[in-house]
């Protein structure tokens, strides 16, 4: 059992770390496409993108979001943990991806004008002991996105301060809901 939790938090660091890369804006799902949804303060704009917002059941869900520091000077520092930004998807009773996020301090500069892309990360954890466990196996073992049917709320947040003693916390976040026949 032991055994197991500790395979399971080796996968979801991987996971977590691999898919928090940062790619160039010009990855967009597809060329030219507008924001789905967007989020705003003096600093920083989130923009979320997906591809649609109903789907059929099993069939690849295509989202991202970018963040660009459009404040007063070159560049802003940011400290976070890893990530420090986050995609979450709730299903009305559970979190089908969380925000798994590792406690460290890191320091981050964003340069103004540079749109930084931030590619869906799958996150979480079970048990095999989990009444869902082959679900979340199955969730897990594919790269790609799908969901089974049922209506879905997508998140995605920052999640970082502008000082190191982390009391100026940004939270800029979209959500939208997303159907799976």
């Amino acid at each position: 059992m032991i055994r197991n939790k500790v395979c399971v938090l080796i996968l979801v660091t991987v996971l977590m770390l691999s898919g928090c890369t940062q790619m160039q804006a010009g990855q967009a799902l597809n060329e030219g496409e507008s924001p789905a949804f967007t989020a705003r303060d003096e600093n920083f704009e989130v923009k979320t993108y997906i591809d649609k917002l109903e789907l059929e059941e099993n069939e690849e869900i295509k989202v991202y979001s970018t963040i660009e520091y459009i404040g007063e000077n070159d560049s802003i520092k940011i400290w976070s943990g890893e990530p420090y930004f986050h995609h979450m998807i709730y299903d009305g009773k559970k979190y089908i991806n969380d925000s798994v996020v590792l406690d460290v301090l890191k320091e981050t500069v964003l340069k103004k004008g540079e749109v930084y892309t931030m590619p869906f990360s799958k996150s979480g954890g079970f048990t095999q002991e989990d009444p869902d466990a082959k679900f979340w196996e199955q969730y897990f073992s594919e790269k790609e996105l799908k969901l089974p049917a049922g209506d879905y709320t997508f998140t995605a947040t920052t999640d970082f301060w502008l000082d190191a003693g982390l009391k100026e916390e940004v939270t800029l976040k979209t959500e939208f809901k997303v159907k799976v026949r």
